[in-house]
């Protein structure tokens, strides 16, 4: 198997493309979960969402890089076990709580056709909550799943992306770096420099709401749904199904 740490990548080039392939495998099980959802002879289309998910994944990743950036950007002048720690601790908690965001997600658009947001969040904070709709065998079953792909996720992340340590010798390139790294991050949350942020229209590709739902990474749908009033969301959901 490749070993990352065998070749000069550097770290954050390293978590960008590990998160692009964790939200791409969520994205296979949602199809697979869902499959018969997708109308026959539709399948070429809905593969076409790996395609248009890029922006909206590209956009969360970045949110997700700005931590790891600052404790990056300090390693590189103060060297210490502690920063390599925390940046440790960060992304093994982001890694759980998105696997399990993520297979919860696929079981509440099963329940109710749509992407989880905030109002569904109780399920995970109030387990009680979670047993109005789902069984005590099923929502072991969606705990134990997501503390499968947990660990898949951070067996990956150890093995393969963790060279947070490694310093740049050139001053000037530390440099450049902390700079240049802010503002890439920012233009990539926004998904651009046009005047208006990425949304979930930007995305939009096809006539199968499914499609369009696939296409939607579903942590950024649910951290635009903690930022956004629900009727908003509504809205925008009833112009994605035009």
């Amino acid at each position: 198997m490749l070993n990352w740490n065998k070749i000069k990548i550097h770290y954050l080039l390293r978590l960008v493309i590990f998160w692009f392939l964790f939200f791409a495998l969520f994205r296979v099980l949602f199809i697979i979960y869902h499959h018969a959802k997708i109308p026959d002879g539709q399948h070429s289309e809905t593969s076409l969402s790996f395609l248009y998910a890029l922006r909206l994944d590209l956009a969360t990743i970045c949110a997700l890089l700005f931590i790891p950036t600052i404790l990056w950007s300090l390693q590189q002048f103060y060297k210490s076990r502690f920063f390599h720690r925390i940046n440790l601790i960060y992304n093994i908690l982001l890694i759980s709580i998105i696997s399990a965001f993520s297979v919860f997600n696929i079981k509440i658009y099963g329940e109710y056709g749509s992407l989880m947001d905030s109002e569904d969040l109780v399920y995970l904070i109030q387990p009680k909550e979670a047993i109005t709709f789902l069984s005590m065998w099923s929502l072991l079953l969606l705990l134990s799943a997501s503390a499968f792909f947990a660990y898949i996720g951070i067996r990956s992340y150890r093995r393969n992306v963790i060279s947070f340590s490694v310093p740049f010798e050139n001053r000037s390139m530390k440099i450049a770096q902390i700079v240049v790294f802010p503002i890439l991050l920012f233009l990539g949350v926004r998904g651009g420099i046009q005047s208006a942020p990425i949304n979930r229209n930007d995305i939009k590709y096809s006539s199968l709401k499914i499609n369009n739902d696939i296409a939607t990474n579903n942590i950024w749908y649910l951290g635009n749904s903690v930022c956004k009033p629900k009727d908003t969301l509504m809205e925008n959901d009833s112009l994605n199904a035009q």
